[in-house]
């Protein structure tokens, strides 16, 4: 008696997993587009914002000590407010120089992808994630660290001072440290789903033999 080994044919790796990456690529450039068209309006709506506390409330010469009292607080708390908006920009930019780099190359991979270039398009969506976690770090970085999560407003001892506020920036940054490894954790899943779903079948990805055992020939 003796065994023949049976010819196996490598089934094609179906090309909707490149496909479907194709189709994520094109909602991450939608989204890429909404922060370009965001990061270039935004200025131009703060630029518009008055500086001056005088262009929103005139200064009460002829009030009363309290109302003075009253409009001297308030422009401090805008000042603080301009300073802090004028703060952003520099982010901003940066959020815009990240879209525009992200949307051509996530634009630039879906055609490819779709006509299932395996290693352009998997070449090109790696680079996409990778500059797309730098932006996100180097945003959230610059949002806690240099900006503030918002202005420094001192609200006094019978309102906490600047503790409340210090606290609550402590827990956002939190949140979002974990919300950027959460949700990237799931975007590198993804990914090495694709990879895995469409490399090149070889022998060693080959059923089991006890699956389906050779025939036997007399």
């Amino acid at each position: 008696m003796s065994y023949e080994e049976s010819p196996y044919s490598f089934p094609e790796p179906s090309p909707w997993w490149l496909r479907g990456l194709a189709i994520f690529m094109s909602v991450m450039c939608i989204g890429m587009l909404f922060q370009i068209i965001s990061g270039v309006l935004t200025p131009l709506w703060l630029d518009a914002i008055p500086d001056d506390y005088n262009e929103i409330e005139q200064y009460p010469e002829n009030g009363t000590q309290e109302e003075i009292d009253e409009w001297a607080i308030n422009e401090d708390f805008w000042i603080q407010t301009i300073d802090y908006i004028d703060s952003l920009e520099n982010m901003i930019q940066y959020s815009v120089i990240y879209g525009v780099i992200l949307f051509f190359i996530g634009l630039i991979s879906i055609p490819i992808l779709w006509s299932g270039n395996r290693d352009l398009g998997l070449r090109l969506s790696t680079t996409w994630f990778v500059i797309y976690v730098i932006s996100q770090i180097h945003l959230v970085s610059m949002l806690y660290m240099d900006v503030g999560l918002y202005p420094d407003y001192d609200f006094g001892d019978e309102g906490g001072g600047t503790q409340i506020p210090d606290f609550i920036e402590s827990v956002s940054l939190l949140i979002s440290a974990g919300q950027i490894l959460f949700c990237n954790t799931i975007l590198f899943a993804f990914l090495a789903l694709i990879y895995s779903k469409t490399k090149t079948p070889t022998r060693f990805d080959i059923p089991s033999g006890f699956h389906k055992p050779p025939p036997s020939q007399d």
